[in-house]
């Protein structure tokens, strides 16, 4: 049967990352889309029309067309049952999480673009510090707690495992953040992680 979600990503995408392993963290099957982004597929007048940001991902599901990660994580745990809220005020706590995620550790996937692809290395100094600022904040919240949200996985624990699965590719040392490193080795002992080079088809494919 053909899985009624389609994902268009490419393989060097965090953003994209997060939602091909909620599908293979909630084992459900999906059609993968790559976009070629140095080529500058995801600028196409054909793209645009199901992303007008014109960057990936972007999830198709019947008649909707979504955007930005974030969202998509959210529709996704409404229409799947699972990672999602367990009432109203649960759904509200990981709505601040995801936003609360999104600036905080966002210094550490700026490092690895300019690090990965050549970006101006006059901003590391201040992304460096931004990075190692959040990763403090984000170590502290995790002393004594197994997830972000609660006891059990979630979408904001979704959300933020990609910027720590590849942070040597932002400079930073895993090690450095102890309860950091045993949030992100919890997750990757669940059934259906793997890795962003190898969970991320680089071509059209079947998941």
């Amino acid at each position: 049967m053909t899985a009624p979600f389609i994902l268009y990503g490419n393989v060097n995408s965090q953003p994209a990352t997060r939602i091909a392993l909620f599908f293979r963290l909630a084992g459900i099957p999906f059609q993968y889309r790559h976009l070629d982004l140095r080529a500058g597929q995801q600028k196409s007048p054909e793209y645009q029309v199901i992303n007008r940001f014109g960057r990936v991902p972007t999830l198709v599901h019947g008649d909707h067309s979504i955007s930005e990660s974030s969202v998509i994580l959210t529709y996704l745990a409404e229409q799947t049952g699972q990672f999602g809220g367990r009432d109203e005020a649960e759904k509200l706590r990981l709505a601040e999480w995801l936003s609360w995620l999104a600036d905080v550790l966002l210094p550490v996937q700026r490092a690895r673009a300019v690090r990965k692809f050549n970006g101006d290395a006059n901003a590391l100094p201040w992304l460096d510090g931004a990075a190692a600022s959040g990763l403090t904040l984000f170590d502290q919240h995790l002393a004594g707690h197994s997830y972000i949200q609660s006891e059990r996985l979630t979408i904001a624990d979704i959300f933020a495992l990609p910027w720590i699965d590849l942070l040597s590719e932002s400079g930073i040392e895993e090690k450095d953040y102890p309860n950091v490193k045993a949030w992100a080795d919890r997750i990757r002992a669940q059934p259906g992680y793997k890795p962003q080079y190898e969970l991320m088809p680089q071509a059209d494919a079947e998941c």
